[in-house]
């Protein structure tokens, strides 16, 4: 405004600068943004008027479903229908919630019509969350697209490959949780060349699964069954971070899980970090024939610990012993005892580990619960860490005074070790 009240065009400000942003700039924008909101930016200017209808990356998530509660399942349909009918071009991303949507008896012919419509537009990056309450089963179509480099399934879906199935070849990532695996044969064979993650949550039918990618690197299995098997992986020889899960405690001797994990941690020589729970590590030996396994490139050892079991305190000191460029250890104390002499007594002596750990900087160690063995097991490795940096325990209980004391005045073997000891909230 000038002083006369008369409007005064400044130079640059004749156009928006959002209009101005780079196209990509601008998707990510309208990614950020419910796609309720992201369609109505079609009516702002003619500038604006096909860039939803062109918009590559769909979400249809949880906020888009919140629009839909309490109305029913057709409206919900509609509104799908009608995003989809509205694009144009490419569809690189398409998230797609229906849960909570579709009833039990829902028939789910219109989800396979939309992600055959999909996979036909260069899909590469699909995530799909079905009901918890009915089990989906793949279409054809998503196990035909050639263009797939991400796949995120969730909730109870049905993973039956067509017969002959030529498997995932551009796929980089795989996400599944709540799957259910069926052999279209006697095995359910998944080849992806170029696959370099695989999370397996809570999957069923994992016996009967087969995996075929020689340059996978990272491998999460979270099992919750006691005949999780391991031996598709054994020819993954690439793998560099390895997490793997029980989620509840079944103890199975007619299980070879024992034997199964040591030898897919012996064929994994590219290891650099690998996280065990407590059922895990009762079965992670890597002693071959007596001798013991070297993983030489693990860094980071991760493992929730019982301290109530020698077998469980005997394999962690051999995992440590067995990665001899160790950087970085924690510990998530599982359960533990103060009456375990045996145990005790193997700490206490020197020959349980014997060799100094030279590359080791930083401990963490996570629910301290205040044990003798616990205190044995902290004792044992300050006085065999010369290149110790930093030590963290972590404790759920106030602070106990003497037990602070008696930690701090342990003998260091590194004189640049700093010892922390706080309470953690949960």
């Amino acid at each position: 405004m000038t002083q006369d009240g008369t409007r005064c065009v400044i130079e640059g400000d004749s156009e928006d600068r959002i209009s101005g942003l780079p196209r990509n700039v601008i998707d990510r924008i309208l990614e950020l943004i419910p796609v309720e909101d992201a369609a109505r930016t079609s009516i702002l200017s003619r500038n604006w008027r096909y860039i939803w209808a062109t918009f590559p990356n769909l979400v249809l998530d949880y906020r888009f479903c919140r629009n839909f509660e309490g109305k029913l399942e057709f409206n919900f349909k509609e509104a799908v229908d009608c995003i989809l009918l509205m694009h144009m071009g490419d569809i690189v991303k398409f998230v797609l919630h229906t849960r909570g949507i579709f009833s039990a008896n829902s028939s789910y012919a219109i989800i396979d019509r939309w992600i055959l419509y999909v996979t036909r537009n260069g899909v590469k990056i699909l995530t799909l969350r079905t009901s918890n309450d009915d089990t989906y089963t793949l279409p054809s179509s998503i196990f035909n697209c050639s263009t797939l480099t991400y796949l995120e399934l969730l909730s109870n879906c049905v993973f039956k490959p067509p017969n002959p199935f030529l498997g995932f070849q551009n796929l980089i990532t795989l996400h599944l949780e709540g799957t259910t695996f069926v052999p279209a044969t006697s095995f359910c064979v998944i080849k992806a060349p170029l696959l370099a993650r695989l999370d397996l949550i809570l999957c069923r039918g994992t016996q009967y699964l087969n995996i075929v990618s020689p340059g996978l690197k990272f491998l999460y299995i979270r099992d919750s069954h006691s005949y999780l098997v391991l031996d598709c992986f054994m020819n993954c020889k690439n793998i560099r971070l390895l997490k793997l899960e029980f989620n509840r405690v079944v103890d199975d001797p007619t299980n070879d899980k024992i034997s199964t994990l040591e030898k897919l941690l012996i064929s994994s020589p590219s290891l650099e970090v690998l996280r065990l729970d407590s059922f895990f590590v009762e079965r992670a030996r890597i002693v071959p024939n007596g001798q013991p396994s070297t993983l030489n490139c693990l860094w980071h050892l991760y493992l929730d610990v019982d301290f109530s079991k020698m077998g469980q305190i005997s394999n962690v000191l051999q995992l440590i012993k067995s990665s001899p460029n160790l950087r970085k250890l924690r510990i998530s104390v599982h359960a533990t005892s103060d009456n375990a002499e045996a145990i005790l007594k193997y700490l206490d002596t020197p020959s349980c580990l014997e060799q100094p750990l030279d590359k080791l900087e930083h401990i963490f160690i996570n629910f301290f619960r205040r044990s003798k063995t616990e205190l044995l097991f902290v004792k044992l490795l300050l006085s065999r860490t010369p290149s110790l940096l930093k030590m963290c325990i972590d404790q759920v209980a106030d602070i106990d005074v003497d037990i602070a004391l008696e930690l701090m005045r342990f003998p260091r073997a590194s004189p640049r070790a700093e010892l922390f000891y706080s309470r953690i909230t949960l």
